[in-house]
């Protein structure tokens, strides 16, 4: 119908039309035309009055005129008794819509898809088999941030997602960990467990609990889904993060875990999960230093230097799935993904070096097939002992991220793409929450900046246990309160559920987020919308979307509560779709 009275005379044609945007949408033939929307009685009924309101307009209406303008409506009352009232009525909803269009005119396109997707959302509805792992159906609604989304919808493959629990609903056992451990109670220290005098209750404080409108800070745990086949490369620190990750996609409940070797009696050296949920690969290789082919030949971990042989890599890449007809036939091939937990303290700072990480990333390809790897910048920790290491650690972390953002430059990689977990970031924002809590008069690490970071750091940082110990832990970084403190003269806190030492996590708390972290990363690569190849991974999106995941995960940003639980599954994509 017609709503706008013919022009007497035409209107002078409108200009620039072909490059103004066009909203449209076309909704499922299958689907009823009328959205679920209530009248005020709760009936559903309308009364036949107005219910969907499409604008077609070629051109803005607030500079010129233009011709071939309509306002559809329908359906409509034919036997309208009141034709002028009718007739203000549709000239102020016309008006309004006229605004309407020509202020999304004026907003960015990924606010123009945000409205878009919540005015369909009722028609994205989960299809076709959600068991196949390859056809994972999730979000288009958007998360706070612009690549991470939410809820199910079509035309968009997954090949890594992840869903976020209420810890009372699924609950990380950390049960492949036999040794780096937080338990509660009272704090022993040896093999044969000499009581300390002090105590972890496991209560952590409200501040990384839950901010004041509810949303989760710590308070989730991660599972995932994943067809990718991901090796994570570490140390003692990085071996407890993969660990849990293993956990995370399944390798408890699926019972696919193997340890194909130790490193020495009762700690893992390498270990495959496979399959995990989703059909992929987890798998762990214990190690010393960054891949390197000078210390081919050395003695393995946890001999120190980052000594490895043929050995290991073949061992990594044999196959363990023993849900396969004949895995003696089988290997894993390849990986898809390499994450190295650089190690700073079996490595010095000094070699930690630009040629030493390039080798490294290189090497993953080289020996494992990787076309995708994650460096995991260095936190600080006790192994951290002076302001100037710190300082150093920082160019480390530094040239991390422009080795990443400049490796598309580099000719003949096998490697296709670098990422960066920001874990400096993390351990960051965990300590400086820590310290608030402990009275310590530091900044909210949500809104400090890096100057903030690094002035405020060159102090509390520093102030550690008295210990004879070499390496004596950060007191705002182990303690959960300051009785003990003052009583015996910082020789002794009660502990938190944080940091096991002044290195070492406890991963019931701290794991998810890596986990999710990770998962979200991985993402930004693999994760795609509409069929066909991986479209619009282009660098600038990658990084954005990057950029995303740490913020939202590697870090204490509030994780909205309506994200936790309902089988509400999470995944990234590198460009909106």
């Amino acid at each position: 119908e017609n709503l706008a009275e013919t022009p007497t005379k035409p209107g002078p044609p409108c200009s620039g039309q072909r490059n103004r945007p066009r909203i449209s949408q076309r909704l499922p033939t299958n689907q009823p035309t009328k959205p679920d929307i209530q009248a005020p009685n709760g009936t559903g009924d309308l009364g036949g009055e107005v219910y969907v309101l499409y604008l077609v307009e070629r051109c803005s209406l607030l500079t010129e005129k233009c011709q071939d303008r309509r306002f559809m409506i329908g359906p409509t009352d034919n036997n309208m008794k009141n034709p002028l009232r009718n007739r203000v009525a549709i000239r102020v909803l016309s008006f309004v819509a006229v605004l309407s269009y020509a202020a999304l005119l004026e907003l960015s396109p990924r606010h123009l898809q945000k409205l878009l997707d919540a005015a369909f959302e009722q028609y994205n509805q989960t299809r076709g088999d959600e068991s196949d792992p390859s056809r994972i159906r999730v979000g288009r609604t958007r998360t706070r941030y612009n690549h991470i989304y939410s809820n199910a919808t079509n035309n968009v493959t997954a090949r890594i997602s992840f869903n976020l629990h209420d810890p009372k609903d699924w609950q990380l056992s950390n049960d492949f960990n036999l040794y780096v451990k937080c338990p509660l109670g009272e704090v022993t220290i040896g093999k044969r467990k000499v009581p300390t005098g002090e105590y972890r209750s496991g209560k952590l404080p409200q501040s990384l609990v839950r901010d004041d409108e509810g949303n989760r800070i710590l308070d989730f745990t991660t599972t995932i889904s994943t067809d990718l086949k991901i090796l994570i490369i570490g140390d003692s620190v990085g071996v407890q993060l993969a660990q849990a990750f293993d956990e995370m996609v399944g390798g408890k409940e699926l019972e696919s875990r193997t340890v194909v070797w130790e490193a020495w009696r009762g700690h893992d050296g390498g270990t495959v999960v496979a399959p995990t949920r989703g059909g992929g690969v987890s798998a762990l290789w214990r190690m010393t230093g960054l891949l390197s082919k000078k210390m081919k030949g050395k003695p393995p971990a946890n001999s120190g230097g980052g000594g490895w042989s043929d050995k290991e890599p073949n061992l990594l890449l044999a196959n363990y799935d023993k849900t396969k007809a004949d895995i003696n036939d089988q290997t894993i091939g390849s990986y898809d993904t390499v994450v190295f937990r650089v190690m700073h303290g079996w490595m010095k700072i000094d070699e930690i070096t630009h040629e030493r990480l390039v080798e490294a990333v290189e090497l993953a390809h080289e020996l494992l097939g990787a076309e995708t790897v994650v460096l995991m910048t260095v936190p600080f920790t006790n192994n951290v002992k002076t302001f100037g290491d710190l300082m150093k650690v920082k160019l480390i972390n530094e040239d991390m991220r422009n080795i990443a953002e400049g490796w598309q430059l580099r000719e003949h990689a096998g490697v296709r793409h670098v990422l960066v977990l920001e874990y400096e970031t993390f351990y960051n924002h965990i300590i400086w929450t820590s310290a608030r809590h402990l009275g310590y008069n530091v900044s909210n690490p949500l809104h400090a900046s890096q100057q903030e970071f690094d002035v405020e750091g060159q102090t509390f940082l520093f102030d550690r246990l008295v210990s004879n110990s070499e390496w004596p832990a950060s007191i705002p970084m182990v303690c959960a309160d300051t009785t003990l403190l003052k009583k015996y003269e910082k020789k002794r806190c009660d502990r938190n559920y944080l940091f096991s030492d002044g290195m070492h996590t406890c991963p019931e708390s701290l794991a998810s987020r890596f986990g999710a972290a990770l998962a979200c990363l991985l993402g930004c690569v693999y994760n795609r919308g509409h069929h066909g190849p991986r479209r619009n991974t282009t660098q600038e999106g990658i990084r954005a979307c990057e950029k995303d995941c740490n913020d939202q995960f590697s870090s204490v940003a509030p994780v909205d509560d309506q994200l936790i639980g309902n089988h509400t599954t999470l995944a990234s994509f590198s460009s909106t779709y």
